[in-house]
């Protein structure tokens, strides 16, 4: 049994020239020899044909790497390097990067990265199922798509055979797996751990980033309880796969628990070993998140608490009572809706059935500055409500446009995707691209809505304050805000500790988040991209609200001009005083079945999972969380001790991981402004 540690170390230490293994590595050697064929043979063909043979000729190039001590071939040392290969010279390089990007390379604001294949189709089918529906909707439908795809499954699995006859003598077991699943449907658990990986490995290799590995402990089960592994051998195998995903980049997600698609709890033995491997492996990059919903056993509950009180901010938990009844109302089958994933951060997403993700961001609080200034004006705040509100649905119609104006630059015929094409279900039986109607289902695209507590807590002191006690007259606020109220600290102290904040359990507050909540789905509800998709609301804004913050003026929430807005829709750091039972009553008050996503961080006390009734509370709030219909939660378990020794120390804790946004990460890698937003979170204690 190959040990795992070993390619951890590999993985993580500091970068050597010419070492495959070392991270960061600068050179995508996939995406030379796709430019290379385009070098080499010019051609008048359809653009997915030029596309999907260029795909073929690099994976039939690129160099094979395999360490002695990795049990699974792939990596992002299959097609990245840190310096050339000797028979490529600088400017061969340059010059084959340069026609590749000539030929229709598409970016993640138009459905490129973000995505998650059809893995559970190749564990049921095969690659070679694939293959022969590709090749006989070719022979029905000789479109240039549908010969396109055919010839990206050939590469693939002409790759997989390469690979196999490469480490026949040093790693025969392995050789034996690639072999088989080239073509056959895996028959053994480290079967189908190989399909998955080098199917994800493929993918990245032509330039996407942050795509998911999708529903683990579903797809991979048939095959799993086939070879029946013993506990440990199980073990072993995933921290494999947990270590090789740290070789990519910060966030790959992983999703566990949930429903089946008949509407069953779907937590089974992988479920907790996929828990088991990310305490162990101990990496920012595994994005485990867990579904959760009103009969998911307890036992599976606390087995995630003993993963989040670790500290590494995994898994995330989603709640199914929200999320499926969100893919319903956009007309999603309710057996497909059951079956969703996440993508990136916290995207919800239908694995191998939609084209990728893709999303953007919005500054609410930056439309709110433009109607404040105008605050003299109104006679109620109602009538202010309303102002912002019409300068909300303007700036989103903008937005929209914008969106739709872009995708139109992306047409599918020149910018195709022929093996994600393949890989996504009715696109072949189509023969359509998938950004050319030929998924099952349509687009989704995000609007991820910045600022939710800064604007609550900013309209809670409007309404509050000015309008009903009347304390703070109009002009007086709206000149302190224009100069970022200098001369005005006693103005600034009463905004912040007279008027209500989010995160306490106060209605006041919280009716007002639930109104900015439903006002962002309603604008957005009847938004359609100019093919039939949908664009989504989403209380997301990952670390953008720093730099989001630095455009907007001060607000009435006592906020200087400049700083970070609130994170996602997380109350104000350092806002939620009034324990973790009324952070949770608050994060549940809006509805979000109307957002495709929610990012909410919750900040926690080691202390509090100090004992077995620590614990028992958690999961008090979990249940909470799950029965008041709130979308999303993460944690972080930290003290501010800690965090500031690491700040002035990073050295000596260069292993300590915080979870950020949508994801976890190194504290001492992180910018100095990130380290601080994470600060300024609240830490609840028992």
């Amino acid at each position: 049994m190959k040990d795992w540690r070993e390619i951890l170390k590999l993985e993580r230490k500091t970068a050597q020239p010419g070492d495959p293994f070392a991270p960061p590595r600068r050179c995508n050697l996939c995406n030379y020899y796709q430019g290379r064929y385009y070098e080499l043979h010019p051609s008048a063909e359809p653009e997915c044909i030029q596309h999907a043979k260029a795909l073929a000729y690099a994976l039939a190039h690129l160099p094979l790497t395999f360490h002695p001590e990795q049990e699974f071939f792939g990596g992002a040392e299959t097609f990245r390097a840190d310096e050339l290969p000797p028979e490529i010279t600088q400017e061969m390089y340059d010059g084959a990067l340069r026609k590749f990007q000539e030929h229709g390379v598409r970016h993640f604001g138009v459905s490129w990265s973000h995505t998650i294949p059809d893995y559970n189709g190749l564990m049921r089918h095969g690659m070679g199922a694939f293959i022969l529906r590709a090749e006989e909707a070719f022979r029905r439908n000789s479109a240039p798509d549908a010969e396109a795809m055919l010839i990206a499954l050939q590469g693939v699995s002409a790759f997989f055979l390469r690979a196999a006859e490469s480490c026949a003598e040093s790693h025969p077991e392995a050789s034996e797996r690639l072999r088989r699943t080239a073509w056959d449907k895996p028959e053994t658990f480290a079967e189908g751990l190989q399909l998955m990986w080098l199917i994800f490995v493929i993918l990245e290799a032509e330039g996407r980033f942050h795509n998911a590995l999708g529903r683990v402990d579903q797809y991979l089960r048939e095959c799993y309880r086939k070879s029946s592994p013993d506990h440990d051998a199980a073990l072993n195998l995933l921290c494999h796969i947990w270590v090789k995903v740290e070789g990519f980049h910060e966030v790959t997600n992983l999703c566990i628990g949930g429903v089946t698609p008949e509407g069953e709890d779907a937590v089974n033995e992988l479920s907790f070993l996929a828990l088991e491997a990310t305490a162990l492996v101990h990496s920012a990059s595994t994005n485990l998140s867990a579904r959760l919903h009103r009969k998911s056993p307890d036992r599976f509950l606390l087995a995630c608490i003993d993963l989040i009180r670790t500290g590494i901010g995994f898994p995330a938990v989603f709640n199914d009572e929200v999320n499926i009844p969100m893919l319903t109302r956009l007309g999603i089958p309710l057996e497909a809706a059951r079956d969703y994933a996440l993508v990136g951060c916290v995207e919800t997403f239908l694995p191998g059935r939609q084209p990728a993700w893709s999303d953007g961001r919005f500054n609410m609080p930056e439309i709110f500055s433009d109607t404040v200034l105008h605050l003299c004006e109104f006679d109620s705040y109602e009538a202010f409500r309303q102002a912002f509100a019409d300068g909300m649905r303007k700036g989103l119609a903008r937005y929209r446009d914008n969106y739709n104006r872009m995708l139109a630059e992306y047409p599918s015929d020149r910018f195709p995707d022929p093996l994600l094409s393949a890989l996504t279900r009715d696109c072949i039986a189509r023969g359509r691209d998938i950004n050319g109607g030929g998924s099952e289902f349509c687009r989704l695209h995000g609007i991820g809505m910045m600022g939710l507590a800064t604007l609550t807590d900013s309209l809670a002191a409007v309404k509050k304050l000015v309008f009903e006690e009347k304390r703070i007259s109009a002009k007086r606020l709206v000149n302190a805000l224009r100069n970022d109220f200098r001369d005005e600290e006693e103005l600034r102290l009463t905004l912040l500790n007279c008027a209500p904040k989010y995160g306490n359990d106060d209605d006041y507050c919280d009716s007002i988040a639930a109104d900015i909540v439903k006002l962002c789905g309603t604008l957005t509800e009847s938004f359609r991209t100019r093919d039939g998709g949908y664009l989504q609301s989403c209380m997301a804004s990952n670390i953008q609200n720093i730099s989001a913050g630095k455009d907007v003026m001060a607000t009435p929430d006592g906020r200087h001009a400049g700083t970070p807005l609130s994170d996602a829709a997380s109350p104000g750091g350092g806002r939620d005083r009034n324990g973790p039972t009324a952070f949770v009553n608050s994060i549940v008050r809006p509805d979000y079945a109307v957002q495709n996503c929610t990012v909410v961080n919750m900040r926690f006390l080691p202390e509090m999972f100090d004992s077995e009734a620590g614990c028992r509370r958690m999961l008090a709030l979990l249940r909470r969380f799950i029965e008041g219909k709130g979308q999303e939660m993460q944690f972080n378990v930290t003290n501010d001790a800690v965090l500031r020794k690491a700040v002035a120390e990073p050295e000596k804790y260069a292993d300590l991981i915080v979870r950020v946004s949508g994801f976890s990460a190194f504290f001492t890698k992180l910018a100095p402004e990130v380290q601080q937003d994470i600060l300024r979170r609240h830490a609840h204690g028992a």
